[in-house]
């Protein structure tokens, strides 16, 4: 998720783990551990717009990743606190074990794609139950960070405040897999009464909440997308299609970033033209918004340069990750 969510989740794990004994130094320190992983994106510009893609979120997301740091961090840790704290080595390197290993598995959660099995396997996890952000994840945690890191640590109620909001976040997690299953009903239903036969359904949250979903039927030579809310009464009835036009790709057929542009995508991709020149989509994201002109919230350009194959995502696109979050308060309104 968003850097600000893991901060904060790696923060309350951190005040979990240590808070009785090390107070805000816990709440301090489990930052820092569920921050580390997503510094992969300080690398990221040393590679090109593709293989970045891989990058965020790779090695440093895998399952692996927390027990090769953990026990660095929590020495060096320890090194800092240990004449003014009587805290072991174990203690501050399980606190940077917890903090740093609940960062990537939230990000599985997403749609965007990790690498928990790294560098045994490059598959990208993504069950995408849950947006890249989530206001009724974060803030909750948040909230409640602010309120406790000025308590007294062996507080009765500072203890009770923050394992209660990390069941309740959690539950919250849990329960955007339910609403997930529930989405995939909904919008199989809904393409079997519009009589559209597909190869596969994908279904995912849109930012900032859980309560706005887009599913995509993939056909032969394209997709069929719609937006569903939990507070809509009748089923998805307004469908667009959006054709995969693969055919535009011909001539780069062999690029091997292509390649790969297509493989991050999973499938999901559409490809055409606007006034900056031919462009490569990836749906998984959606647009801002259901209108056909409405523009996809992860694009990239696909640019001849001196015979080279250029790619870059679009400077707009990564200005509108937040403008679906207006769609959905507009079908609230009922607008």
């Amino acid at each position: 998720m968003d850097l600000v969510t893991q901060t904060v989740l790696g923060a309350a794990v951190g005040e979990v783990v240590l808070g009785k004994k090390a107070g805000n130094k816990a709440i301090m320190w489990g930052a820092v551990g569920g921050l580390i992983p997503d510094l992969d994106v300080l690398i990221v510009p040393f590679f090109n717009e593709v293989d970045g893609l891989f990058v965020h979120r790779g090695f440093s997301h895998s399952l692996v990743f927390a027990f090769l740091l953990a026990p660095l961090l929590g020495w060096l840790v320890h090194g800092i606190h240990r004449k003014k704290m009587h805290i072991t080595r174990f203690e501050w390197t399980k606190l940077i074990f917890w903090s740093a290993f609940t960062h990537p598995i939230l990000d599985y959660f997403t749609t965007y794609g990790t690498g928990a099995l790294l560098p045994f396997s490059d598959y990208r996890v993504e069950f995408g139950t849950i947006g890249i952000v989530d206001v009724f994840y974060t803030l909750p945690l948040l909230l409640v960070l602010l309120v406790i890191m000025f308590i007294n640590r062996t507080s009765v109620f500072r203890r009770k405040a923050i394992v209660g909001v990390v069941m309740i976040t959690s539950l919250y997690l849990a329960g955007t897999v339910v609403n997930k299953l529930h989405m995939n009903t909904v919008f199989k239903n809904a393409f079997a009464e519009q009589a559209i036969e597909y190869e596969r359904l994908k279904t995912t949250p849109l930012p900032l909440t859980n309560f706005l979903w887009m599913g995509i039927a993939e056909t032969e030579a394209g997709y069929h997308m719609a937006l569903y809310s939990n507070f809509d009464a009748a089923k998805p009835d307004e469908f667009i299609y959006i054709p995969r036009n693969e055919a535009k790709l011909e001539a780069l057929a062999n690029d091997d970033n292509l390649k790969k542009l297509i493989r991050f995508t999973k499938g999901f991709y559409h490809v055409n033209e606007d006034e900056n020149g031919l462009y490569l989509a990836d749906l998984r994201f959606g647009k801002a918004g259901i209108a056909a002109d409405a523009d996809y919230i992860f694009k990239f350009y696909l640019r001849d340069m001196n015979g080279e194959l250029a790619i870059a995502q679009s400077d707009e696109s990564r200005k509108i990750e937040g403008s679906a979050f207006s769609a959905f308060l507009d079908r609230i309104r009922g607008t």
